[in-house]
């Protein structure tokens, strides 16, 4: 016994001490650039500061129009009218749901760069809320920030990076607070790709709570944000996401930037029909998946990551950043407590390889330019796979 104790704290060691090491190299490779202002940094939240902007001066509306919003973005980053950053692709549109209005004029009373800094501030400070939630402790802590789909969030000023941390949080409160859990999936709405799978899930487990208390939020929502910012926006969203549908699915963006299996069908010459078709029929195949995992009897860890995983898989287009969410995949299977000598693999072992395939498969993205979020997420389903198929499988903490 005190034998497995060692070799349990000495595995925790080594990859404590691994993700130290990459999260110390990704600082000091990112931090530099993001206090200098040099590259991008930044860019993508520059969308959601300017669209705030637009409706602090009561034309909300505005935001969605595309030219609109560039004309005063290029004012923030003018050095996107020159290479490499073609005026015609950047900066990014502005088509999240008219909710997402509360955060971007809260922040756009801010000047652009204290405002990105308390977004980041405060993106970080929910992730590392969640992450001690699900495992208290600090390797978890140091996995969940050490993953690169994490720095690249970061840097961007995206807003994956909160949706993962709403979504596990949905999680965290599913039974023991089901009403906070229908709350956080109102806020998630922002984020509409990040909750296909959830509601699925909902329904068929029978968490009737959760799913009245969203109902009735949501709709909430969508009359303060219609009294306060117009109903005009939810036309213009309408609009902007057609267009961003159209823009991201049909080649205005480059195809190693969608890290879907839509997108790493486009990269490798498929045309937009089989394309589509084989990705639909990979989305199916994943909900399936994730139902037949709900209604086993296995740990609650192992439900909570294979959502969180095939989420990224059914939508057609999710990013590098949107990786960030199998960090917490990661983070919720170290509670996954299972016979040791039962498995194939044992679940520490699985968690170091986990990670080192994250870590290298996200760092080489930028070099690489391949769409590797498919991979990514194959490796962790791999790990729940592992510990589904193998006896022994144990109560794991109980969340909320």
């Amino acid at each position: 016994m005190a034998h497995a104790d060692a070799a349990r704290i000495g595995s925790d060691r080594a990859l404590a001490v691994a993700c130290l090491i990459v999260l110390s190299f990704t600082l000091f490779a990112a931090i530099p650039k993001a206090i200098d202002g040099s590259g991008a940094t930044g860019l993508d939240f520059s969308c959601f500061w300017t669209a705030g902007a637009m409706a602090l001066d009561g034309h909300a509306a505005a935001a969605y129009d595309w030219h609109q919003l560039r004309e005063l973005i290029l004012r923030i980053h003018p050095s996107l009218n020159q290479a490499p950053y073609p005026v015609d692709e950047n900066p990014t549109p502005f088509f999240y749901p008219p909710v997402f209005f509360f955060v971007a004029a809260l922040l756009a009373q801010l000047p652009f760069p204290i405002a990105f800094w308390t977004w980041s501030a405060a993106k970080l400070l929910c992730w590392a809320v969640v992450v001690c939630a699900i495992r208290p402790g600090a390797v978890a802590l140091l996995l969940a920030f050490a993953t690169p789909p994490v720095l690249y969030d970061f840097l961007v000023g995206q807003s994956s990076l909160l949706a993962a941390s709403l979504l596990c949080g949905i999680l965290l409160t599913l039974d023991r607070h089901p009403i906070v859990s229908g709350v956080l999936i109102a806020l998630l709405t922002f984020k509409p790709q990040y909750g296909v799978l959830l509601p699925l899930v909902l329904i068929v487990t029978g968490r009737w709570t959760v799913v009245i208390t969203a109902s009735l939020v949501i709709p909430v929502f969508i009359l303060l944000t219609g009294l306060i910012f117009g109903w005009d926006t939810f036309v213009g969203f309408r609009e902007a996401a057609t267009f961003a549908t159209q823009f991201h699915l049909t080649g205005g963006l480059a195809w190693y930037k969608l890290q879907s299996v839509y997108g790493v069908l486009r990269f490798a010459g498929f045309g937009y029909g089989l394309a589509m078709t084989l990705h639909i029929a990979v989305a199916g195949a994943v909900t399936i998946w994730v139902l037949i995992i709900w209604h086993r009897n296995v740990s609650f860890a192992v439900k909570a990551a294979s959502l969180l995983t095939a989420t990224l898989l059914v939508s057609p287009y999710f990013a590098i950043y949107d990786a960030a969410i199998l960090a917490g995949a990661l983070v919720f299977l170290m509670n996954a407590s299972m016979a040791e000598r039962s498995l194939l693999l044992s679940n520490r072992s699985a968690l170091r390889i986990g990670f080192g395939v994250l870590v290298l498969l996200g760092f080489a993205y930028p070099i690489v330019l391949v769409p590797l979020g498919p991979f990514m997420c194959a490796t962790v389903i791999a790990m729940i796979w592992i510990r589904c198929r193998q006896p022994g499988v144990k109560s794991d903490l109980a969340y909320g």
